[in-house]
């Protein structure tokens, strides 16, 4: 404790001996290097699944495993304050195929197709070692109104029921 108060004191008798431009610089600097850590600090809570979904970023499958089982209170996922209704896009970089789905609980669902309890042929491919992202579009951040027009429009954006696993044109 001494250490530091010792510390404090030379600081101060130092700031208090400059005086014009060097103290301008000085504090310049120090302006300078605390924007750079604030950018930082940004950088990293935007990696945040709340701000990849809102911004509808592609991020690979094990990130998103990742932040999907992060706990907080009582244990509970951290992702089920994000969980809305939206459709999530899976792309299998392997093989230049999509999935596309919709659901209530995007999130949850779409965790389903990587632990076996969804589209058995993803399931699949990713076992089997293929490289996978995901990206999530939440109905509210959509031009639509329902899911079933949302999910039909990435449907055929992605050509996902001639060229991916998708088996139907989606929901009407």
């Amino acid at each position: 404790m001494r250490h530091i108060q010792h510390l404090w004191k030379e600081l101060h008798l130092y700031f208090a001996s400059l005086s014009g431009m060097r103290l301008f610089i000085i504090l310049a600097v120090t302006a300078v290097i605390i924007l750079l850590l604030a950018a930082s600090i940004i950088s990293i809570c935007s990696n945040s699944l709340k701000s990849i979904i809102n911004n509808s970023r592609e991020i690979s499958v094990n990130k998103f495993l990742r932040m999907r089982n992060r706990k907080g209170k009582k244990n509970r996922l951290l992702s089920n304050k994000v969980d809305g209704p939206g459709v999530y896009i899976i792309h299998n970089h392997s093989q230049r195929m999509y999935y596309v789905g919709q659901a209530q609980h995007m999130v949850s669902r779409a965790n389903n197709h990587f632990t076996g309890k969804g589209n058995g042929r993803v399931y699949a491919d990713y076992d089997h070692g293929d490289r996978f992202t995901i990206r999530f579009v939440p109905l509210k951040k959509s031009r639509f109104k329902n899911l079933n027009d949302l999910e039909r429009y990435y449907i055929k954006k992605y050509d996902a029921l001639e060229m991916g696993y998708n088996r139907t044109k989606g929901n009407k």
